[in-house]
């Protein structure tokens, strides 16, 4: 790595326990580390003016962080945050194995803090910064399928300037994804493989999310969910507007999908970051709906 950048201690500090609630959590993500990683838009391609758009709310809650010098699953007391976020994910098939996705969001943040018998509170409200990607899928078969992709991530600030929860930075991802489906139980195995490189040259950050499903009775799907990011980054770097764009993070997460008609698939995740640095460690809930055209 060249000089000047900083290479963050990923040394993990397992504690002498780990809170029960993520036990179960981490045992269903944990079949996704047979994998690598998907999430937003998927391994296989849709056919050209097919595709699908997922409205969602996330209602996210933390009142204690990891670390700012060291990844470690130890925590300490911090600022009470909640956030609720809304996000709109989807994708389209273009045809001769093209498809363009895209990912867009806007949050409101409080954090509040006590200090000496007063609290303190801080509001935020803004466009997050959000992305869109055109994809090819250079292997596409029923049970296996490939893709690459170039994703344009833009701040939340070119549309909304008055937006603090926008990293306010251009940056490009290129994307690896894969879908894998073995044959047995209808499991479906799918990873994101991604580095996210801020135009600024400051700083980039590796994103790989895995998600493996399979049925769990009726029309009801179960699945669990692997998220891991590392951020790299120049000493001394603080061009991003929301410095908190920049952190290290584990989380895993469960959910169910269930198909009420073949194109409407209402969905529940529920998620917990259990290792990081420089990110609060709490939860949260995604509740939203599938439309498939």
């Amino acid at each position: 790595m060249r000089e000047g950048w900083q290479r963050f201690d990923t040394r993990w500090r397992f504690p002498g326990t780990v809170h029960a609630r993520h036990v179960t959590v981490v045992a269903l993500a944990g079949l996704s580390l047979f994998t690598a990683t998907a999430a937003r838009a998927g391994a296989w391609i849709p056919a050209e003016g097919h595709g699908s758009v997922e409205p969602m709310l996330r209602i996210s809650r933390a009142d204690r962080s990891f670390p700012d010098k060291s990844f470690s699953t130890a925590t300490v007391p911090s600022s009470k945050e909640r956030s609720d976020q809304l996000r709109i994910a989807g994708e389209h098939g273009l045809g001769h194995d093209f498809a363009v996705n895209y990912d867009l969001r806007y949050a409101f943040k409080k954090s509040s803090k006590t200090k000496s018998g007063v609290t303190t509170s801080t509001d935020k409200a803004g466009l997050q910064d959000g992305w869109i990607g055109l994809n090819y899928g250079f292997f596409q078969s029923k049970n296996l399928a490939e893709t690459a992709g170039l994703e344009v991530v833009f701040p939340g600030t070119a549309i909304d300037t008055t937006s603090d929860l926008s990293g306010g930075q251009w940056a490009v991802q290129p994307i690896y994804r894969f879908g894998f489906k073995p044959g047995f139980w209808d499991l479906t195995a799918k990873l994101d493989a991604a580095s996210r490189l801020f135009l600024d040259g400051g700083a980039v950050q590796f994103r790989k999310h895995t998600k493996v499903s399979a049925p769990l009775f009726l029309r009801v799907n179960l699945f669990g969910k692997l998220f891991f990011v590392r951020s790299v980054r120049m000493s001394g770097y603080n061009s991003l507007r929301d410095p908190s764009e920049l952190y290290d993070l584990l989380r895993v997460g469960i959910g169910t999908e269930f198909h009420l008609t073949n194109n409407i698939k209402p969905v529940i995740v529920y998620e917990s970051n259990i290792a990081g640095m420089s990110h609060h460690a709490g939860d949260r809930v995604t509740i939203g709906v599938k439309f498939s055209y």
